[in-house]
């Protein structure tokens, strides 16, 4: 499964309509989205929704620390909620594409009326951005965790943001799980 999410990264690379812009991709923002999202798995289905939190801040030219928050409510009160803390490093394979792979723990929680379940585990993920238009960029990659309790989940992420000026971007963000999808709307402060 992992080889396969690998060469289609580096297919995607490779075909990435790269256009001339002068500007380098931040690693240092401060992120606020809206979270749509879809369980469906072991014989249910229920949809969701809530907000989610991202930020990264680079503490050197090729490295960066991240903290990633997301809070979800589904029909019939569960509610959920998912804490990542890391770092990472992003290497250019040419002047508009950057290979990216970060490491952290996560701590999800699940509160189900009278069920309430904690689980803590290990984040590894890889991604590709790429500046594909004058202030548009598109990033493309997969997370893995490895969580005590639940086990483990392989999850697709597609994000494109468009900057309104220099440090402002719109965008919308897309990750498919073994059961469940997300869709997200996103808007993006870098410094």
């Amino acid at each position: 499964m992992q080889r396969r999410i690998l060469s289609g990264l580096a297919a995607l690379a490779a075909a990435l309509p790269l256009a001339s812009h002068a500007e380098t991709m931040n690693y240092s923002y401060a992120e606020l989205g809206y979270v749509d999202a879809e369980l469906d798995g072991g014989g249910f289905h229920v949809d969701g929704d809530g907000f989610a939190l991202r930020g990264s801040l680079a503490v050197h030219p090729n490295y960066f620390v991240f903290a990633n928050y997301q809070d979800l409510g589904f029909d019939g009160g569960v509610d959920t909620s998912l804490l990542e803390v890391g770092g990472g490093g992003h290497w250019p394979l040419n002047d508009k594409v950057d290979i990216i792979g970060k490491v952290g723990i996560t701590k999800a929680e699940i509160d189900a009326g009278r069920f309430d379940a904690d689980d803590d585990g290990l984040l590894l993920g890889a991604r590709i951005r790429g500046i594909v238009a004058p202030k548009f960029e598109l990033e493309a990659g997969f997370d893995y965790r490895d969580l005590d309790e639940v086990g483990d989940d392989t999850t697709i992420v597609f994000d494109g943001r468009y900057f309104f000026i220099d440090n402002l971007a719109g965008g919308l963000s897309v990750a498919i799980g073994d059961d469940d999808t997300l869709w997200g709307l996103n808007l993006r402060y870098t410094f």
